[in-house]
């Protein structure tokens, strides 16, 4: 395992209108984006974060007004497009191929928003894998249209954000081909480490489950090996995640393992969990089903199975019930009290997002095993609680009524006080 103070071959040549994550300007979050100053914040600091070029955040603005203009008589179909045709002065066409050719010829471009400092914001906007000098324009504009997809807007609306306000940065970076990525956070000391095979973008979207250990204050191994990871892979992660915490502050960490090195990726504070409310006493003949509790608090709730897109029909409180933790499920999240994934990890972007803005989630939970099968769980008002502290969904044996039971009772009066 070679561990080094940076990932660069040597220095990075500068294309006009251009910034170096290592010159000025690259660690102001309005001018690079939130992320992009993370990266130039932990370069400086001798962390393992690749060089990189960023195009800043003014050069969005253009196709951030046709987009946001569009959108207020096409809607989102028609905003993206617009964003898509806005055309690039050729100096900074010329400007992105060259910044492809000097950070080796296959990039990423990666979304930088000024607005993922806050995690609300966590997953929102897009990356674009593989590019090369020819399509490194396009990929551009990729990344500004989607921020008028319908998560980021959704998200725009929760957050009184105007659709006029979501102009980003774009950082390039080498592109890399990990054998292993992931997130590590850091708690009380100890590290908690979860890795998926390749690419952490499966685990970071909600689709790999991959596989955590903890590696123990004090500790550089963990107390059941890894299976994904072997013991000197795990050391440097964690190290990685503690030096970061110590010179950043940050508590949590996206990295990759390639070429023999492990990479930071992002790094971020974890975001304060707002106190849910108390679940009521369990209910006579509740059914229960266990998890993994991503986000701790309790919450109770009618079940609202949804799909990313959607809108939550019915009224009242409601607990949501997803197949997988997908970004897209965002903007559902800030009218939920709590969220119930069948699978998928409890390190993900909506996570992130969920343990923002105080919603609770349980992850990995065989929820049609207490409630029969998903598609018919809207067909009623199946009332359920979040037991946090054991990591479990309880869920009413019935259907129910404000007049028939005392825990809907309680269902209807939150409501109505809402």
């Amino acid at each position: 395992m070679r561990s080094s103070a940076s990932a660069e071959a040597g220095a990075v040549a500068v294309p006009p209108g251009l910034l170096s994550l290592d010159g000025p300007g690259a660690t102001e979050p309005a001018v690079a984006g939130a992320k992009a100053a993370s990266l130039a914040s932990a370069r400086r600091l001798g962390l393992p974060a690749l060089p990189g070029l960023v195009l800043p955040v003014d050069a969005s603005r253009a196709a951030v007004l046709a987009a946001s203009t569009t959108l207020a008589t096409g809607g989102t179909g028609a905003a993206r497009p617009a964003a898509l045709r806005t055309r690039l002065p050729r100096r900074t066409d010329s400007a992105l191929r060259a910044a492809v050719t000097a950070l080796g010829g296959r990039v990423i471009v990666r979304s930088s928003s000024p607005l993922e400092a806050d995690h609300r914001w966590s997953g929102a906007f897009c990356s674009v894998c593989e590019v090369g000098p020819g399509d490194a324009g396009t990929a551009v504009r990729a990344c500004w249209a989607s921020a008028f997809a319908p998560d980021p807007l959704g998200r725009a609306e929760a957050c009184g954000v105007r659709a006029d306000e979501l102009a980003l940065a774009v950082l390039i970076q080498p592109e890399l081909t990990p054998q292993a990525g992931g997130v590590a956070r850091v708690v009380d000391g100890a590290v908690r480490v979860t890795a998926v095979t390749g690419h952490p973008g499966a685990l970071l979207s909600g689709w790999s489950t991959g596989e955590t250990v903890v590696v123990a204050a004090g500790s550089r191994a963990p107390a059941v090996p890894a299976r994904i990871l072997d013991g000197p892979a795990v050391a440097e992660v964690a190290d990685l995640a503690l030096r970061t915490a110590d010179l950043l502050g940050h508590d949590s960490v996206e990295w990759a393992l390639a070429g023999g090195t492990v990479h930071l990726l992002q790094s971020s504070r974890a975001a304060t969990t707002a106190p849910a409310p108390a679940a009521p006493a369990a209910m006579p003949g509740a059914l229960r089903a266990a998890g993994t509790a991503a986000v701790a608090g309790d919450a109770i709730g009618v079940l609202r199975y949804v799909r990313p897109h959607q809108t939550v029909d019915g009224a009242g409180p409601v607990i949501l019930v997803v197949d997988r933790p997908v970004p897209a499920l965002a903007p559902l999240l800030f009218g939920a009290r709590a969220l119930v994934s069948v699978s998928g990890p409890a390190e993900c972007h909506l996570v992130e997002v969920a343990r923002a803005i105080g919603v609770p989630v349980l992850t990995g939970v065989d929820v049609a095993s207490v409630t029969g099968p998903l598609a018919q769980l809207n067909a009623g008002r199946r009332l359920a609680s979040i037991d946090g502290a054991r990591a479990e969904l309880v869920v009413q044996p019935r259907t129910a009524t404000a007049a028939t039971d005392p825990v809907a009772a309680v269902i209807t009066t939150a409501s109505t006080l809402e």
